[in-house]
Order: structure tokens, then sequence, then C-alpha cells
């Protein structure tokens, strides 16, 4: 009889620790999915951070960069008449983006360009310094965009 109770106890055993062993690989398997699934969403807003920093250097220093007439470029320095010739989107890195662009100055007064972001889509948005060409003299202003993929 002591046998047969040795023996029973071994399958036991043997049965709690197999128990034991699916759960921790279970428990592996799900924690490994759902951190495969963050890793996506945060890769996915990196690179949706890096284009609108893209976007905004580009409009800052190239697009939108006042011009005076010896033909001199002055980067963060927009010239708002430039602002009627511009479309609101591109691509970056083989991704098509949207944009919206909006211009503070004068302390409080804004103006915004560009389509409206879509409801369900994640954006992302950046502010920066910058001067506004007016008046034949630069006044100090805010570049903001908001990107979206399209």
């Amino acid at each position: 009889m002591k046998t047969c109770d040795l023996g029973a106890r071994m399958t036991l055993t043997q049965i709690l620790k197999m128990l034991v062993a699916c759960i921790l690989v279970i428990t592996f398997i799900l924690v490994s999915a759902s951190a495969y699934r963050q890793h996506r969403t945060i890769s996915s807003l990196a690179k949706l951070t890096d284009a609108t920093s893209s976007i905004v250097t580009q409009l800052a220093v190239d697009q939108l960069a006042h011009v005076d007439e010896t033909g001199k470029k002055y980067t963060y320095a927009l010239d708002m008449v430039r602002l009627e010739n511009l479309t609101f989107n591109s691509e970056i890195g083989g991704e098509n983006f949207e944009f919206q662009i909006s211009v503070n100055y004068h302390g409080s007064e804004t103006r915004i360009f560009g389509p409206e972001p879509p409801e369900n889509s994640t954006n992302c948005s950046m502010i920066v310094a910058c001067s506004i060409w007016s008046n034949n003299r630069f006044q100090l202003a805010k570049l903001g965009v908001i990107a979206w993929r399209v």
C-alpha cells in the first residue's frame, strides 16, 4: 500500500509541475504578444513624431522662409504670402501625411491654414518659435503644425 501512495504522490507532483509549466508558458506567450503590440504602437508614434518634425523643419527652413530682394533666405522667418501656394500634404519615408498649420503672432492673433485633423486619427503637434516678415520688419511668432497619416 505504501508503494501505491508513493506512486500516486509522484503522479500528483508531476501533474502539478506540468500545470505550473503550462501556466508559465501561457503567461510568457501573452506577455510577449502584448509587448509586441505595444512596441508597434510606440514605433508608429515615433514615426509620426519624426514626420511632424520633418514637416515643421521643411516649412520653417525652406517652403515658408522669407527671401529678401537680394535673394537671401531667412530661415525661421515666415513669409505669410508663401502660405497661399502651399500644399498641405507631404510624403515622408514612403508614407503620406497631411497637416494643418497655425501661426500665432501679435501675442494673441492666430491664423489657421489647411484641413482639419480627422476625428478618429492619431495626430502629432509641434510648435516652434519663429518670426514673421511684416511691415518691413520681423515680428515674433509661433509656427504650429498638426500632422496625421493619410
